[in-house]
């Protein structure tokens, strides 16, 4: 523990207006509104299988990285160093191991490598995880032991799971089957967490973002269950001009359910665990079922 508090105050001693808002920027890169516009560019403009087992596979990884949170429950760094200085603490909820952006950006980069098998892509994803997961020392929001945590976590989910998705997805009855139980199952457990919390009042650091996860996969697990059974689009080449048409509107949708649907509940004077995780969920459902939407409109074969 000495190391790594020693490691945290050598990044903290670097800490200047510079360094500060360049760290940002790549931390920036492992937040949930890049990855999410990065996801459904690839599922509805480049390949649909490739969109399913990158985005199925980051959804395991955050759900295993949310049961760990939830176990371990390790307090954050300036909870034990008095006087630390830290950047961008507003981004580090709940406990602290594992790092939750370094576990998205380590699986969500890793499934891009290897859905795409480019040299170039490779290095460029590989930079990436590396950026961001020094980056959450740096702006000294979790211990380097919470990074390791994240990468392993993020890197062996997407070694485990993006080929045995991709030969799931292959298989139209049993791609249905899966995503129908994960969904069904993904959605149970965030209700019981949500009644949980407002009833018995659970630990909000433990669970609320185990929830979040939760929803967000129970949203994505049936929207591309319906879109599968009932329309089941194609991407094809080209066609730029409508693509990016479709991916403005999508997500424009998306960022007014993260922003919009918050602004209004807070007025409303309900927001909390019940339509925070209602938000999440929403995400992941139109994310899959926005092209069977969009086929009326000319958007999607």
């Amino acid at each position: 523990m000495e190391l790594q508090r020693q490691i945290l105050l050598f990044f903290a001693d670097m800490h200047g207006a510079f360094l500060n808002f360049l760290v940002q920027v790549f931390t920036i890169c492992g937040e949930e509104t890049v990855l999410i516009a990065l996801s459904v560019f690839i599922y509805w403009n480049i390949s649909k299988q490739k969109g399913f087992s990158i985005t199925m596979s980051l959804m395991g990884a955050l759900n295993v990285m949310g049961i760990a949170k939830a176990i371990v429950r390790f307090p954050r760094p300036w909870v034990v160093i008095d006087g630390l200085e830290t950047v961008r603490q507003y981004t580090a909820t709940g406990y602290s191991f594992p790092s939750g952006h370094t576990t998205t950006a380590a699986s969500a980069y890793t499934s891009i490598a290897i859905e795409f098998k480019k040299r170039w892509l490779s290095i460029c994803c590989a930079l990436m995880i590396l950026l961001v997961a020094v980056s959450r020392m740096f702006l000294c929001v979790h211990w380097p032991m919470d990074v390791v945590g994240g990468l392993l976590i993020g890197c062996g989910m997407s070694f485990i799971l993006n080929g045995r998705l991709n030969a799931v997805y292959q298989d139209k009855e049993r791609c249905i089957r899966l995503t129908r139980w994960v969904g069904i199952i993904a959605t149970a457990a965030t209700v019981i967490i949500v009644v949980l919390r407002l009833t018995v009042n659970i630990d909000e650091l433990a669970f609320d973002d185990l929830a979040v996860t939760l929803a967000t996969t129970g949203g994505l697990s049936l929207g591309f269950m319906l879109e599968r059974m009932h329309h089941d689009f194609k991407v094809n080449p080209g066609r730029w001009g409508r693509k990016i048409l479709r991916y403005a509107i999508g997500m424009a949708v998306v960022l007014f359910i993260i922003v919009g649907l918050k602004a209004i509940f807070q007025a409303l004077g309900i927001y909390n665990i019940a339509t925070k995780s209602l938000r999440y969920f929403l995400v992941g459902f139109w994310g899959t079922v926005f092209p069977m939407i969009g086929k009326k409109f000319g958007l999607f074969d």
